[in-house]
Formats: structure tokens, C-alpha cells, sequence
């Protein structure tokens, strides 16, 4: 009886320790878009650029694959030269774990440097987990206006 009531608690500990591994997943990668929203409000192309993984892919809307971080780099760097000081807000809606990869999915906001709003869409980005921290291998977002 004594083992069966120990098998028991055994078996109710392992979901909540997914569960905890998985919100500890989602505080990460939500850490991640904040880092995202920060660099590019710092106009740091560079700092966005480290978020990426080497053989990373962007798929801006109207426009071909970014492929490779360098390119991301440069891809990044031309949009914040062409925002003229406006500001971007990420929102981190879902983040879908799996293994040493996770899925957010999230929200953006962009607005001018008077206030006004510039463009809100959606985004998917697609991260794995390296040596080296979380890094995302896949990007794709797109305007809802």
C-alpha cells in the first residue's frame, strides 16, 4: 500500500514539472521578443541580429527569404533607417514548446516618432534552444493593415 501511494505521487510530480519546464520555456522566449522590441527601438540592428541563429531565415511580407545573420543584420538595419524614429511594441501571445524548440507566436505594434500608429500585424517566430542560449531559426510576420 505504502508503494502504491508513492507510485502515485511520483506520477502527479512529472506533469507538474512539464508544466513548470514549459512556463519556464515561455519566460524565456518572451525575454527573447523583449529583447527583439528593445534592440530595434535602440535602432541596434546588431543586438537584433545576435537573436538570430547563424543559418537563420526572415520572411518579411513582399519580399524574398533574409537568409543567414549578417543578412538579417543588413535587412534589419535598412528598416530601422527607413523608420525615422518610430518605435515597435512585441507582445508574446503563445509559446508552443517542444524539446530544444519552441514556437511564439505574437502581436506587433509599430509607432511614429509623433505618436501616430504606423502598422500592427502578427508574427510566428520559431526558436531553438543552442549552446549558446535560445536563438531564433525562423521569422515571419506580416501587416493586418
Amino acid at each position: 500500500m505504502r508503494y502504491a501511494a508513492l507510485i502515485c505521487a511520483a506520477l502527479l510530480a512529472f506533469p507538474a514539472a512539464g508544466l513548470a519546464q514549459a512556463e519556464d520555456v515561455k519566460a524565456e522566449i518572451t525575454a527573447g521578443g523583449q529583447a527583439w522590441q528593445a534592440a530595434w527601438n535602440a535602432g541596434d540592428a546588431a543586438a537584433i541580429a545576435a537573436l538570430y541563429a547563424e543559418d537563420a531565415v526572415v520572411m518579411p511580407p513582399g519580399s524574398d527569404a533574409v537568409r543567414g545573420r549578417a543578412a538579417i543584420e543588413a535587412f534589419w538595419q535598412a528598416d530601422i533607417d527607413a523608420s525615422k524614429g518610430m518605435t515597435s511594441t512585441i507582445e508574446t501571445k503563445e509559446v508552443h514548446a517542444h524539446g530544444n524548440m519552441a514556437v511564439e507566436v505574437g502581436s506587433y505594434m509599430s509607432t511614429g516618432a509623433d505618436g501616430s500608429h504606423a502598422d500592427h500585424g502578427k508574427f510566428i517566430a520559431i526558436w531553438m534552444k543552442t549552446d549558446s542560449g535560445w536563438k531564433i531559426v525562423r521569422d515571419i510576420f506580416n501587416s493586418s493593415m
